[in-house]
């Protein structure tokens, strides 16, 4: 064969090599132009919008596909989309993108930090496996590749095929992990060209603003060292010009450089208000203003609020502000022919009160004047009026000083005869003042020494004893006893003598250096001063107790009365005199609390008590306001058959630091500070709510409850009257309720409480004499009150076991009940012979420890049940 045509074989041989290498030139180059294209686009782009939009036409020419969507990782480390391009499956990716991309090939990318290649076959598979949400794609072929800035995972890359001949190959993952390495780096060049671009228009933007404040600042202190210059010279006119013509004009001449005043005018009040006058006036349009009556122009405006206006157009504002409704525009009257744009008024004062008008005004401009300027024309028109009045001044006083000569004379001869009046009034002043002096110090009623004449000289001499540690001195605090029943039986002028006649006493028994006050009411206090021992102390409190306790006639009638006194020797540890009298106070409480007529002297441990009753009282304010009581119930039965006819409650508290307190521990204190109204309050409600849930219940349908109440729901009008209610706000069966009542109650007013008695009786609950046999134990309670039920007692009950001669007793008071309508309770019974012996006797009912312990209501409710079940 010729060699030509060996060869010519051979080229045709090398002609599909040549063509595939071309191919492989032709993809490289366009590889290389894409990643330049890349990388000047990662140069010149400056926001990400742009950088992302350009990189689209990128990727097409590159890659066999420009579906592609970019993910990146936010601040909370989570994918977030920040560029898409496909339009098919637009609403998976938004799907995608809520859940943040945790069920989805990107986030698989994303977690796993490697490519991922699939067809829809493989995407199946992989949804299987991960979990992954791909229900409603619609891929052919699916490629992704993480975005990688050093070994972290920044974000996702992923391309879409949604053509069966467009298939992604090994080449075209190894292509786009390397588009993927430089299009991190285009990302973070692109980032940080728009960070900084970001920073230079805020730094360039916060310059402006600085340079725009500083050149507002340097063109207002200008104007302010203009209108300060201006301002000095007119307050130099002011103090310099004698003569009103020449000051307005040269006043006119400063203003013109302030503001613009080419239209200028003072105008004056008529002494009767009725006319205003204008002694100077400028205007563009007019040569002269005439006099005109008083109407309703904007001089009268300013005239009538004392106070600067500026209009603007069709408003009008003052230094307060503006308000355009309730202001009609006002028209200046002195111009006829054409108003002004802009006008600009003061008034001009003297008191308080005006009496003219200085105004500028401008016909051209609207924005002539400013809201600035009303304190301006407000300063100006000061010295305007200053100016006025001090010439008015001058010639008025030039006027009248002929007339004041001759009214010295005159004036003279007067005030001669006026000094010796003077005099006799600055001495019945003194005198009055005297008795001022004295009244503000002493007791009305008994000429002596008041609250604060003592607190004056109890600091004095407490002051002294720091001085002189070895002086002693002491303060008695004294309190009468039936002062309140003299009041109220003999009337309150009888209450006046008594106490006269005790002031008058009570002088007999100290010395004149003593100090005895009377702080009000039937309290007196005595200061005792330069003792030489406690027993003088003694001496003059027994010679008080002595004298206190002498009859006193009174109207005919003769009373008795007993002083309780509390001793408080005073010394250095006292820091003022309100400690020494509150301690006075405290030993005096502890006299009438150890039988009255007595005297007792402070020591700590009354300190100590005051406290501890002070924090009882505070502690029970706190457990009734968060329910820290609790009810026990005890069992009352028929002593005949052991049957439960009913439950007394018992009140039990339930202390947070002591455990649970009686009340014997604490019901004291809320007796004497009225908290046991609400204590008992809560105690109905909780009650009538056990009765409630009883209803339903065959064993507790018919079964009782008592409960202790206060005297002073039956002494109380209002009182009794808020317990019915409640009583019958919270049950429907009141005959269910008993309520218990010690003799106590019925003391003091024995006629109020049995009325108090008979409503309740007729509201329709049941009533029970507690603790009868405690006391005085008087038989008219029996019949002469509505009870139903005698309680006996404990006391009463437990002498049972001692002896026996109070089982007649309970007999007749069986007996009796047959006739009165009431039944016997023993409290107290522990013991099974107690309790032989008082049914011996024929005593119904009883409750105590040998019947059944106290407890709460669910113990016995379970205690049923269990019977019942057994």
């Amino acid at each position: 064969m010729p060699v030509n045509a060996n060869e010519s074989i051979l080229a045709a041989r090398q002609i599909p090599k040549l063509k595939s290498l071309l191919k492989k030139y032709r993809q490289a180059r366009t590889i290389q132009s894409g990643l330049l294209q890349l990388s000047e686009l990662a140069s010149s782009v400056t926001d990400m919008s742009s950088f992302y939009s350009e990189l689209q036409s990128i990727i097409k020419t590159i890659l066999i596909t420009d579906s592609f969507h970019i993910s990146l990782c936010n601040s909370h480390q989570n994918l977030s989309l920040v560029y898409s391009n496909n339009s098919i499956e637009r609403k998976l990716i938004e799907q995608q993108e809520r859940e943040n991309w945790k069920h989805s090939l990107t986030g698989l990318v994303y977690s796993q930090g490697k490519a991922i290649s699939c067809d829809a076959k493989e995407r199946d598979a992989l949804s299987k496996k991960h979990n992954l949400n791909l229900s409603n794609s619609a891929f052919i072929d699916w490629l992704g590749v993480p975005l990688k800035r050093g070994n972290n995972v920044i974000g996702v890359i992923t391309l879409q095929s949604y053509d069966h001949d467009i298939l992604f190959s090994n080449k075209d993952s190894q292509l786009l992990e390397f588009i993927a390495e430089h299009l991190v780096t285009a990302i973070d060049r692109v980032r940080s060209r728009e960070l900084l671009e970001k920073n230079i228009i805020e730094r360039t933007q916060k310059l402006t603003e600085t340079n725009e404040k500083l050149q507002k600042e340097i063109a207002e202190r200008q104007k302010a060292v203009k209108i300060h210059k201006a301002l000095l010279s007119i307050s130099e006119i002011t103090a310099t010009t004698y003569d009103l013509e020449s000051f307005y004009k040269v006043l006119h001449q400063e203003i013109t450089t302030l503001i613009p005043s080419n239209n200028f005018y003072i105008a004056l009040t008529s002494q009767n208000n009725e006319w205003i006058d204008f002694p100077y006036y400028k205007d563009e349009h007019h040569d002269i203003a005439e006099s005109r009556p008083f109407s309703n122009g904007l001089t009268e405006l300013v005239i009538k609020s004392t106070e600067p206006y500026l209009m603007k157009g069709n408003e009008v504002i003052t230094l307060a502000g503006s308000d355009p409704k309730n202001n009609k525009l006002y028209k200046p009257k002195p111009l006829k022919d054409k108003l002004p744009k802009a006008w600009l008024g003061a008034p001009l004062v003297d008191q308080g009160v005006a009496f003219g008008v200085f105004a500028v005004y401008h016909y051209e401009d609207v924005n002539a004047y400013e809201l600035s300027d009303l304190d301006l024309v407000k300063f100006i028109s000061q010295h305007i009026a200053t100016t006025i009045l001090r010439i008015r001044t001058q010639a008025e006083i030039q006027k009248n000083n002929e007339a004041l000569e001759q009214a010295i004379d005159e004036r003279t001869k007067e005030l001669q005869s006026t000094n010796l009046n003077l005099r006799m009034q600055i001495e019945e002043r003194r005198k009055a003042e005297a008795q001022l002096y004295y009244d503000a110090h002493h007791d009305a009623l008994t000429k002596l020494p008041n609250r604060a004449m003592l607190i004056d000289r109890l600091g004095y001499s407490l002051r002294h004893l720091k001085r002189h540690p070895l002086h002693q001195s002491a303060l008695l605090f004294i309190d009468l006893d039936r002062f309140k029943m003299i009041n109220d039986t003999l009337g309150h002028h009888a209450g006046d003598l008594f106490l006269i006649e005790i002031a008058d006493r009570l002088r007999d028994c100290v010395r004149d250096n003593d100090i005895l006050a009377r702080l009000g009411g039937d309290e007196f206090v005595i200061l005792l001063d330069s003792l030489q021992s406690e027993d003088d102390v003694e001496e003059v409190a027994s010679r008080i107790i002595n004298k206190v306790a002498a009859g006193f006639e009174l109207e005919g009638h003769t009373v008795h009365s007993n002083a309780s006194i509390g001793i408080a020797m005073c010394g250095s540890h006292y820091k003022d005199s309100n400690e020494i009298l509150r301690d006075a106070d405290a030993a005096m409480y502890q006299a009438k609390s150890l039988g009255r007529g007595r005297y007792v002297f402070f020591d700590d441990s009354m300190r100590e008590q005051l406290i501890a009753s002070m924090t009882l009282e505070q502690e029970l304010r706190v457990a009734i306001k968060e329910c820290q009581f609790e009810l026990h119930y005890q069992q009352i039965s028929d002593l005949e058959n052991t049957k439960i006819i009913g439950f007394e409650a018992l009140l039990r508290w339930n202390h947070p630091t002591k455990g649970l307190l009686t009340p014997s521990e604490f019901l004291f204190m809320a007796e004497e500070t009225g908290m046991i109204l609400d204590i008992e309050t809560w105690v109905v409600e909780d009650v009538c709510a056990q009765l409630k849930c009883w209803q339903s219940s065959l064993e507790y349908k018919n079964t009782f409850i008592g409960i202790n109440l206060s005297g002073r729901h039956l002494t109380q009008s209002n009182q009794l009257f808020k317990l019915i209610k409640l009583i019958d706000k919270n049950t429907v069966e009141p005959h269910r309720l008993i309520l218990e009542f010690n003799e106590s109650a019925f003391s003091q007013h024995a006629e109020l409480a049995l009325k108090g008695l008979k409503k309740l009786k007729e509201f329709g609950v049941k009533l029970a004499l507690d603790d009868y046999g405690a006391g005085l134990s008087s038989l008219n309670f029996l019949h002469g009150y509505p009870f139903e039920f005698i309680k006996l007692d404990r006391s009463f009950i437990h002498s049972l076991n001692l002896e026996n001669q109070n089982l007649s007793l309970i007999k007749a008071l069986h007996e009796l009940g047959s006739n009165f309508g009431y039944r016997l309770v023993a409290e107290g019974i522990e013991s099974a012979e107690t309790l032989e012996k008082l049914r011996s006797v024929g005593c119904e009912f009883g409750q105590g420890y040998h019947i059944s312990r106290p407890g709460l209501i669910k113990q016995f409710e379970e205690e049923v049940v269990n019977v019942s079940n057994g």
